[in-house]
């Protein structure tokens, strides 16, 4: 692909890849106690419809390392490679989500004993805390690498990148303070620490849709 074609298909990317987050997270919700076998077997749709929300997430994200290495490699093949695998990394942590879900959902619909759902209930709870945390951490880590070349390269302003370098700082203190405990996912303060880094995001993948790449010989 030429570097319009790229930026475009990359600018998508990340916009399917966040709208699949938002349904996910609408979808499914926290679990909780309220996940009982009757809530369960009457919510089994939707919450086979949330897992499927996180696999496309997760393919998505997969997607995006891929198509943007070609250009990245350009200004820093080390970078570019970590970024590839901390995207690969996010990817693995972010599969225990939709898989938790839909081992609730065989078990709640099958009438199996309450110990088995109570077990895959606490390891989804377990997960929801570590894994995502996990995630985030690795998701962290490759926009720092990302940015850093962006900032470095000057593709896109260096206002988009330098604000991402900042806001990443928030994000990461979040992922720390959620996996020991410290917040909640479903807290305001945990909106507050990454929202600056998801918004950003959102500035880049428009950009990259409606501005594209600029020429690698543009350095203002």
């Amino acid at each position: 692909m030429d570097r319009k074609t790229t930026a475009r298909v990359v600018g998508a990317l990340f916009l399917t890849a966040t709208a699949a987050g938002v349904l996910s997270a609408v979808l499914l919700g926290p679990l909780g106690n309220r996940y009982s076998p009757q809530f369960i077997a009457d919510n089994a749709h939707r919450i086979s419809a949330g897992a499927l929300m996180v696999l496309i997430m997760a393919g998505v994200i997969a997607l995006i390392p891929a198509a943007l290495f070609p250009v990245l490699k350009e200004h820093g093949e080390a970078p570019a490679l970590g970024y590839v695998a901390a995207r690969i990394i996010e990817v693995v942590l972010l599969l225990p989500a939709a898989i938790g879900p839909l081992i609730l959902v065989a078990l709640g619909t099958t009438r199996s004993q309450a110990a088995q759902l109570d077990t895959v209930r606490v390891l989804s709870e377990t997960y929801e805390v570590s894994g995502q945390a996990g995630s985030a951490f690795f998701f962290c880590l490759s926009a720092l690498l990302l940015n850093y070349l962006l900032y470095r390269s000057r593709p896109v302003p260096r206002w988009i990148a330098g604000w991402a370098l900042i806001a990443a700082l928030p994000y990461l203190a979040d992922a720390c303070l959620v996996m020991f405990g410290v917040l909640s996912p479903s807290s305001a303060v945990h909106t507050i620490l990454f929202s600056p880094l998801a918004l950003n995001e959102m500035v880049l993948a428009a950009w990259l849709l409606t501005k594209g790449f600029r020429p690698s010989t543009d350095a203002r």
